[in-house]
């Protein structure tokens, strides 16, 4: 073997044995440590306390306080119409007139025979007393003298039913019948317009028997049930309104449940001056009842459900999180009643509690919660 080539092999190993010291060396470091994860931010606050009162919710209808057919009592031909369709009208407010010519000829034709038959009577009392006649001639006159009476008041009031008002102050349907159109005689009369009353107006609504029980059970005796009509407010809320902002009282309730559908008829009435309500709108009705009670209440979005219930997380003394299971009561808007599981000293976790585990440690910024405005 020559020396190049002793050269070359010696370079090799040497070559070699760097590599595998080396490797070696590397061995030998200490493992690289996982990076500790830090605490997750959350957001915390105090559960509410607040005197709240029980409710109920139901589904209702408005309808109107008062509902007028308005009607011709007298036959005639329509000459005016003195509303615009589907206006607010006042009470006595003039709406249709009857062609009156006939009316008033025969208020002025009753009114001289009227006149007639009065100077008559006062004629033949006069003569009665000079026994210049009989009384049978006086009692005549007199029968004459009431006849014609009668026949002047009764041509006065058919004049006055030429003209139709309002019965009070009232929304206007649609006209159905134009001018220039006879009106008939009929018993019921030909109907020209409906007019409603509004203000106030009524919510109707129906209580199952399940819940009439409920209720019966919680407020006192039947007297005392009693005198909640008139007294017991109600709330209602059309459809895409905040809260109820419709207020009102109780003012009926039904005597016997319906056979067909087992439930009990109840009645509100609500004031409606800017006549925001309108007849057959439905509505949602909340009814207040039985006494104040202090609840604790935390935001509805801060409960998690699964299969062992209800549950929220708290914060103990080392910003650990911690679940608690819970009983849910009465929703308030934003806010549930929380009836058993934790305290109003508790501490809840209103904000980042998806990303939270029993028993992790949590960086925790305080909030105050709103309460709930009844």
């Amino acid at each position: 073997m020559n020396r190049k080539m002793m050269k070359t092999m010696s370079s090799a190993l040497y070559g070699s044995a760097a590599i595998v010291i080396s490797l070696l060396l590397a061995g030998c470091k200490p493992a690289a440590q996982a990076p500790v994860a830090a605490p997750a931010k959350v957001t915390v606050a105090k559960p509410i306390q607040q005197s709240v009162k029980s409710y109920e919710l139901f589904d209702g209808n408005l309808s109107a306080f008062l509902s007028v057919d308005l009607v011709a009592r007298v036959p005639g031909y329509l000459t005016k119409i003195e509303f615009a369709d589907g206006s607010y009208v006042k009470k006595d407010q003039l709406l249709f007139v009857i062609e009156q010519d006939q009316y008033i000829q025969q208020v002025n034709l009753t009114k001289a025979v009227f006149a007639e038959a009065r100077i008559e009577i006062d004629r033949q009392k006069v003569l009665l007393k000079d026994n210049a006649t009989s009384q049978a001639a006086v009692d005549k006159a007199n029968s004459a003298y009431l006849q014609a009476e009668a026949n002047f008041k009764l041509a006065q009031l058919n004049l006055g039913y030429t003209e139709v008002r309002s019965p009070f102050d009232g929304l206007m349907g649609r006209h159905l019948i134009d001018i220039g159109n006879y009106l008939g005689s009929s018993p019921q009369g030909v109907k020209l317009a409906t007019i409603q009353k509004i203000n106030p107006i009524y919510v109707y609504f129906s209580i199952n028997e399940r819940d009439l029980l409920k209720f019966t059970s919680s407020v006192g005796t039947a007297e005392q049930r009693k005198s909640m009509i008139n007294k017991l407010p109600v709330a209602v809320a059309l459809q895409g309104e905040d809260g109820y902002p419709h207020k009102g009282v109780l003012d009926f309730a039904a005597n016997l449940l319906s056979t067909s559908t087992g439930s009990l008829q109840l009645r509100a009435e609500l004031p409606n001056a800017e006549a925001a309500l309108l007849p057959g709108l439905y509505a949602k009705v909340k009814v207040e009842y039985g006494d104040a009670r202090e609840a604790i209440l935390i935001p509805n979005s801060t409960i998690q459900s699964d299969q062992q219930g209800d549950y929220v997380y708290l914060v103990d003394a080392s910003n650990k999180a911690e679940r608690r299971n819970i009983k849910r009561g009465q929703r308030f808007s934003h806010l549930v009643e929380v009836v058993s599981g934790i305290k109003s000293t508790d501490t809840v976790i209103v904000n980042g509690f998806i990303n939270v585990k029993p028993g992790q440690v949590v960086s925790a910024e305080t909030t105050t919660l709103k309460s709930h405005s009844p």
